[in-house]
């Protein structure tokens, strides 16, 4: 078992293990803020479980279930349990289609009447269509009947439908999307599928809640009223930790479920503390404290900066850090020059994607529905490149090392049975000629080199290319290649014309490597010196805006109608993202607020009841 099973109990802990040994638990939530531990108490809850009940479980054939949000918090967490068979830990999307896999025959019924109307939108599209709509709108719309009645041809010859990144129902796969809409459909309206669900996985523990989509939020509250004894659910989570729009925020109690509050930060420096309970203050009022011992918490630094908007950035910022590291009395912001402890923070990947040279590659994906799995490093089009082909070349350069390690996995040269002597000799000769042809190509960069170097690793076997990319580059594929997932044509083109170059900047951000992130992509992490940038005109995110947070500018009418009807506003989505930012810090923090008014900056900042912003350093101090 892991540490987090052998560290002491809080009183969360304790009063969990009470609700789990009580019979009529049925449901709860566990509100746990930033810093606290909140996948400690998970892990202690699931391995109070096995203890307690494991043994009639494992007779019944049932599990508890944890779902969480990525595949690393789930391996995360059985790394904890030791992989403990009496829990099923998996990513909501896993265990949604764990679920519903075995039953084929509604899977078919749902693809058939999704493509059914999809394919009636797009045609009523098309005849709705004037003179003044664009021919490469037109070309779209056409190519998406096409699949979508290519694909409704070849459903009945679809043997056993499966699930993976994109859907691509031609050949019987279901998308992430999909899954979240098939699944909790099925379970709210087939009761013996909830009763199912139940009876498999008598508890089941939703990590990372608040991000948890309404829908299978909703579908799970179901089988708790369809089931009503015998089955828990809890939710784990912080609402103040919500970063994505379509997540469900804050779980509705019902009347007999009961609410834990962990109210213990064990990360944040007492500064740190009192600036991220000051953002909390005007949202869920959950006041955290220091759940360190006296002898082990520290003061930490805080310190705030204003500064014009129409300054160079990158010379800017090198400056706040050396500042920053001159007035330190801790020995924080060390190494401004090269990897070290600083995370800086801004809050668009275009700002990231600008500083580590990868901007036209960002331009490539975002606008797509690939976007969100190109800021995670998981787009497909790029899978051969980060799983393969960089590799090859970081290897090439670097002594060559890894290279027959990393060809065994990816080229069919060295898929022919049992290879020995000569004959593996001249296999690697050839590959090792490849390799040779991959480095030059990558090296010489330029326009369209992202295709010329798949092509080149293509033509000397080094991978094999899926058919989804196969029909872009070779004619011959085209014909009957396997369709490419719906509506991403031209983010495929534009990649494969693009610099291969830039993937090397892409890569080191998307691996984190780099010291630059952004306000969303780290929550649950943490880093001993935190700086996080303020810019809403870099930004250009209408979800956000740290002027209208900070009081620098007014709400929009629309704002003002959202608050008075106690719907979601600009400032509760920013607030929670100044809360997961400013918390990541173990030792050290830096908040940069670019402004065009200077002065009214320092006015509104000075009110906004943040501790250390009154004594706000401007331009002029980290000049001095």
């Amino acid at each position: 078992m892991g540490l987090r099973i052998q560290s002491p109990d809080t009183p969360a802990d304790e009063s969990l293990r009470k609700l789990l040994d009580n019979e009529a638990t049925v449901g709860f939530a566990m509100i746990a803020g930033a810093g606290s531990g909140k996948t400690t108490s998970l892990v202690k809850a699931l391995a109070h479980i096995v203890q307690s009940r494991g043994k009639e479980f494992l007779a019944n054939g049932q599990q508890v279930a944890c779902i969480t949000y990525t595949e690393v918090a789930a391996r995360e967490i059985q790394g904890d349990l030791a992989g403990n068979q009496v829990v099923h830990v998996s990513t909501i999307h896993s265990f949604l289609w764990k679920i519903i896999s075995p039953f084929q025959h509604d899977i078919r019924r749902w693809v058939e009447a999704e493509t059914q109307v999809g394919l009636a939108k797009a045609l009523e599209e098309q005849a709705g269509f004037t003179t003044r709509v664009q021919q490469k709108r037109r070309d779209a719309t056409l190519r998406r009947i096409q699949r979508l009645a290519d694909a409704q041809s070849r459903l009945r010859h679809v043997p056993k439908f499966t699930y993976g990144i994109a859907r691509d129902f031609s050949r019987g796969v279901l998308g992430h999307e999909d899954i979240t809409t098939l699944v909790p459909a099925l379970i709210t309206s087939k009761p013996l599928l909830a009763k199912l669900v139940a009876h498999r996985y008598p508890v089941i523990f939703v990590d990372e809640s608040q991000d948890t989509l309404p829908e299978v939020v909703d579908c799970l509250r179901h089988v708790v009223r369809r089931q009503q004894r015998g089955f828990c659910l809890g939710f784990f989570g912080d609402p103040m930790q919500k970063i994505y729009v379509r997540g469900v925020g804050d779980i509705t109690m019902e009347d007999d479920w009961a609410k834990i509050e962990k109210p213990e930060n064990f990360r944040s420096p007492i500064k740190v503390l009192e600036v991220i309970n000051a953002i909390r203050a005007d949202a869920d009022g959950l006041k955290q404290v220091s759940g360190l011992s006296e002898s082990k918490q520290i003061p930490g630094e805080v310190t705030f900066f204003i500064l014009p908007r129409d300054l160079e950035e990158a010379k800017n910022i090198t400056r706040v850090r050396s500042w920053l590291a001159r007035q330190s009395s801790i020995g924080a912001w060390a190494g401004v020059n090269e990897s070290d402890s600083t995370k800086i923070l801004v809050i668009a990947h275009r700002m990231a994607a600008r500083r580590l040279g990868f901007e036209a590659l960002y331009d490539v994906f975002h606008g797509s529905r690939l976007r969100d799995a190109f800021d995670e490093g998981r787009a497909w089009p790029i899978a051969p490149f980060l799983g393969t082909l960089m590799p090859l070349y970081r290897s090439a350069k670097g002594g060559r090392h890894e290279i027959v390690s990393i060809l065994r996995r990816s080229s069919p040269m060295l898929r022919e049975g049992q290879l020995k002597g000569a004959e593996l000799r001249a296999h690697l000769r050839k590959l090792s000629c490849g390799v040779d042809e991959l480095v030059r190509t990558i090296d010489a960069g330029g326009r369209g080199t992202v295709g010329r170097v798949l092509r080149v690793a293509a033509e000397h076997n080094l991978i094999e290319i899926e058919p989804r990319m196969a029909r872009f580059l070779f004619v011959e594929s085209a014909p009957n290649g396997a369709e490419a997932t719906e509506d991403v044509e031209d983010v495929v083109r534009a990649f494969l014309e693009s610099d291969v170059r830039e993937l090397g900047g892409y890569f080191t951000y998307v691996d984190r490597e780099s010291p630059y992130s952004t306000h969303q992509g780290v929550k649950g992490a943490e880093y001993p010196d935190v700086l996080v940038l303020l810019d809403d005109e870099e930004g250009r995110h209408n979800q956000f805006s740290y002027d209208k947070l900070l009081g620098v500018k007014d709400l929009s009418q629309t704002d003002r109608d959202n608050q008075s009807q106690g719907r979601e506003t600009i400032v509760d989505r920013t607030r929670r993202l100044l809360y997961v930012c400013a918390s990541r810090a173990t030792r050290s923090l830096a908040v940069v607020f670019y402004a065009d008014d200077v002065a009214g900056a320092f006015e509104a900042l000075s009110g906004s009841g943040l501790p250390g912003a009154a004594s706000a350093k401007s331009w002029a101090d980290v000049t001095q």
